[in-house]
């Protein structure tokens, strides 16, 4: 009971914050494997999301994209995947013009 209020909990937080381009830095310091509540925790819903699954409706994996405004000076679209198990599989950042 405990493990899911402090989920619950990171989630509500990380909704609240608002997505937008995240640092290099704090994009670096990411580690595969890390779950999908932790990635909502450090940046905030992610600005557009696909669910890749199956014909029996079986997750495959989702990809989450953070995406700068357009008057941030930063301007990468970041990626990321995670598994069926809501791990975070690959990353990926786009520079966008």
């Amino acid at each position: 009971m405990k493990k899911f209020i402090l989920l619950l909990l990171l989630v509500l937080y990380g909704s609240l914050a608002s997505a937008d381009a995240i640092d290099m830095r704090d994009y670096i310091i990411l580690k595969n494997q890390i779950s999908e509540a932790e990635v909502l925790y450090k940046f905030g819903s992610p600005d557009h999301e696909t669910i890749n699954s199956d014909y029996h409706n079986y997750i495959l994996y989702k990809t989450w994209f953070y995406i700068p405004k357009k008057n941030n000076a930063n301007k990468w679209i970041t990626e990321f995947k995670f598994n069926a198990n809501g791990r975070l599989i690959s990353k990926d950042r786009y520079r966008t013009y």
